[in-house]
């Protein structure tokens, strides 16, 4: 016959957390989340989260991940229906849980969203016996208007007729949602995106060119927006000829 076991913990904003279940050894239950995670308003986030519970005698064979706000809210539930009003079609299961990656996307992110999440997670085998925990992830939501500009340097020292490398940088919270970096120089531009921490992404562009006499005292600016809305950030750099600088505006 099946069996329950319900165990719900309010945890620290430290972590890992660990959480006991019918005596189990309380570092058999873990969840890691950042301690904080920020974005933007209308952008999206996506909550890394990852668990661990001790080895039940027979693999399980069915996960099912749930997300509340709060511990009642059902945010994320694989049935849709089960899903409050406020956050259907806003939410999704990005981690995999047969990897015990619990990771969850919001898109596109409201103020409201701020708060506590509690994570569930259930497991099956084939004989219907379930373990069912409750991981409450308590952590800071912050949600802000404005990005802040992108950062801008300069590599080489800048000399007529020779090859310049230019980069401009901008993190995110969301892989997907990536602002579009534009120069106001010509020259040969690549795009590249790495994965910071696990909360923040990076997004850079790079800039190749060969400047003359006439770009002296010149503005190199780049420009960051974000697809979809009027959000516009610029970084200023003034060429100097045959002036070495190599700094960040940040």
């Amino acid at each position: 016959t099946g069996s329950v076991i319900e165990c719900l913990t309010a945890l620290t904003k430290l972590f890992p957390t660990a959480i006991s279940v019918m005596g189990v050894d309380a570092s058999s239950w873990t969840a890691d989340v950042p301690k904080s995670v920020s974005s933007l308003r209308g952008s999206c986030i996506v909550i890394p989260c990852s668990f661990n519970y001790p080895e039940p005698e027979k693999k399980p064979s069915k996960f099912t991940g749930i997300w509340f706000k709060g511990t009642h809210d059902t945010i994320y539930h694989p049935d849709s229906s089960n899903i409050i009003k406020a956050y259907r079609g806003r939410t999704e299961l990005v981690g995999d849980l047969r990897q015990k990656n619990c990771s969850l996307r919001i898109n596109p992110l409201h103020d409201s969203d701020k708060g506590s999440f509690t994570f569930r997670i259930e497991m099956e085998d084939h004989n219907n016996y379930s373990f069912l925990t409750a991981i409450t992830v308590i952590f800071s939501l912050l949600i802000s208007g404005s990005p802040d500009p992108p950062s801008l340097s300069v590599r080489e020292e800048v000399k007529v007729g020779e090859v310049v490398s230019a980069s401009c940088s901008m993190s995110r919270s969301c892989p997907s949602d990536s602002p579009l970096l534009t120069w106001s120089h010509s020259g040969t531009h690549s795009v590249q995106s790495q994965q910071l921490t696990n909360a923040q992404w990076e997004v850079t562009s790079s800039l190749t060119f060969s400047p003359s006499s006439t770009d002296h005292n010149q503005s190199l600016v780049c420009t960051a927006a974000y697809r979809g809305r009027k959000t516009v950030k610029k970084a200023v750099f003034e060429i100097p000829i045959l002036t070495y600088f190599n700094f960040n505006i940040m």
